[in-house]
């Protein structure tokens, strides 16, 4: 299952892995999000997140520890999925920037508007000043769980979405 229409014809089995991704990305709206205080500590936090084509979004308070974390070095660690739902959970190396295109934002909000309550989506509760970040994959790690002790795929993000299997653990 291609992330859009336009994109090339791929093989069979990176379309039932992109397919497996999207089905994690998809099912859930929270993800927990890893990044790097000031002193090196890593800081992680749980946030809610919606995917919209070839990026994750999420909003956070510009008060916060998390948006200054990633301000400073905006290379994220994100985890997702696992529990009764699906044996998959995916992990991600993911660089974060801000949206400042109000075209883009005012389309976001529109996406956040139409999802249906129980997804458990929630922008930001109680913050007085909010901030939209998208998130782009580099590298993500599937693991399935239903193949003892868990079966794990580590794969690049190359452009718009296509994957690609990999050992080296370097992303941009």
């Amino acid at each position: 299952m291609p992330l859009s229409s336009a994109e090339p014809a791929q093989s069979a089995d990176q379309a039932g892995l992109q397919a497996r991704i999207l089905a994690v990305l998809d099912g859930r709206h929270l993800m927990a999000l890893a990044t790097n205080r000031p002193d090196g500590w890593p800081q992680v936090t749980l946030v809610n997140y919606f995917r919209r084509e070839h990026a994750l979004y999420f909003v956070v308070a510009t008060d916060s520890q998390k948006f200054a974390n990633i301000t400073r070095d905006p290379r994220v660690s994100i985890a997702i999925g696992g529990g009764a739902a699906s044996p998959f959970s995916l992990s991600m190396a993911a660089h974060v920037t801000e949206v400042r295109d109000f075209e883009l934002i005012e389309r976001l909000n529109k996406t956040i508007q139409a999802l249906p309550p129980e997804s458990g989506f929630i922008p930001h509760p109680g913050a007085s000043s909010v901030v939209l970040l998208q998130a782009e994959p580099r590298i993500m790690t599937l693991v399935d769980y239903a193949i003892p002790p868990g079966r794990r795929e580590v794969l690049s993000v190359v452009e718009s979405w296509k994957i690609q299997r990999t050992d080296a653990i370097n992303p941009r």
